[in-house]
């Protein structure tokens, strides 16, 4: 359903063509963005939050930016800027992370706060300013909007603290780490189609590596071949990105309180070889740290209220999020996509208190 309505909805020009581009020349081993879009959609089950498949493909349209070769460049200026001052460590984990990839991941989070405020401005009129800077926690954590700027008003400051949350084109979770919970009123997601050679073929198209790579290995003697790079490396391509959903913490400020508080919960219960039950969630909102055995509890009583025919012993069920695999053993707060606020009505309600 969903790779035949994008596929109508790209010929009819009415969402960009790159969804239908394919990630590297070996398609064997390569997803379109179209593919990896639709997978993050049925996963979380986004259209759920639709009353027909025609209402949710307009939200689709809706929902959708294409974003060009100046803004990325844009976002990868500010990376660069930011990425000497960014932990190695993952949030959470102890993995190691190189400068140059810290320097690609912070690109990728930069440009869903670009893609972001050309939404606001397509699809309202709205203009509003980025806080590209990072630093102390209570200084630059609780928004990434600085200044908005709404039709016949002058600018100033947001009335919400917003922050904007990006994951990539099959994405379906907001992840978001138990401080900033506490410092901003609207969590934002917005997925971003930024394949695994995006910053390659921007470094191509800029000329960084056809006239300065290779001419100084060139200069130094070294047998290149230019027509070799030329095909190898893709070319770069516009970016398209969709601003999935919000979650307003305000809402339920109340309930957040309590750290193992679980607002939605469902999922697909399957059966192990050896034994037992695995619950595989894909539509959650709420609290989770895998290191405590009492947010497991609230997450198994939620699910079975609603599924009062099943019985289960939290103590030997395994819990995951879809297409999450292993998550650090930390707390995190954490909502599907499917169980955020997606209609044009809730952005509408939303983009009056700003």
């Amino acid at each position: 359903m969903c790779t035949e309505l994008v596929r109508n909805l790209v010929s009819e020009q009415r969402l960009p063509q790159e969804l239908l581009e394919v990630e590297s020349h070996t398609k064997k081993t390569s997803k379109s963005f179209l593919e990896r879009l639709c997978e993050g959609i049925v996963r979380s089950r986004d259209a759920e939050n639709f009353k027909s498949e025609k209402e949710w493909a307009e939200n689709l349209v809706f929902s959708s930016v294409l974003l060009t070769r100046n803004e990325y460049l844009e976002a990868t200026v500010h990376a660069l800027r930011l990425a000497p001052k960014i932990a190695a460590t993952d949030y959470g984990t102890s993995r190691q992370r190189d400068l140059a990839q810290i320097w690609t991941d912070a690109i990728r989070g930069f440009l869903g706060e670009i893609a972001f405020r050309k939404w606001l401005r397509e699809r309202f009129g709205i203009e509003v300013k980025l806080d590209f800077r990072r630093g102390p926690l209570e200084e630059f954590l609780p928004s990434d909007l600085t200044r908005i700027k709404k039709p016949r008003e002058e600018w100033r400051k947001p009335k919400l603290r917003v922050s904007i949350k990006t994951t990539k084109l099959q994405g379906m979770w907001l992840d978001v780490p138990y401080a900033q919970l506490e410092h901003s009123d609207v969590f934002v997601l917005v997925r971003v189609g930024v394949s695994r050679g995006h910053f390659l073929a921007f470094l191509k198209d800029i000329s960084v590596i056809m006239d300065k790579i290779l001419t100084l290995a060139q200069n130094q003697g070294l047998e290149v071949s230019r027509e070799e790079f030329q095909d190898s490396i893709p070319e770069f391509k516009n970016i398209p990105a969709f601003v999935v959903g919000f979650f307003d913490k305000n809402e339920v400020a109340d309930k957040l309180q309590d750290r193992r508080t679980v607002l939605t919960v469902d999922g697909d219960l399957k059966k192990k070889r050896s034994g037992g039950y695995r619950l595989i969630l894909n539509r959650f909102a709420g609290w989770w740290n895998p290191k405590d055995p009492e947010c497991k509890k609230r997450v198994v009583d939620n699910f079975m209220k609603t599924h009062p025919r099943v019985r289960l012993d939290a103590d030997k069920l395994n819990i995951e999020f879809e297409g999450l695999g292993e998550i650090s053993e930390t707390l995190h707060f954490l909502v599907s996509s499917g169980a955020l606020k997606q209609r044009r009505e809730d952005w509408e309600k939303l983009i009056n208190r700003l």
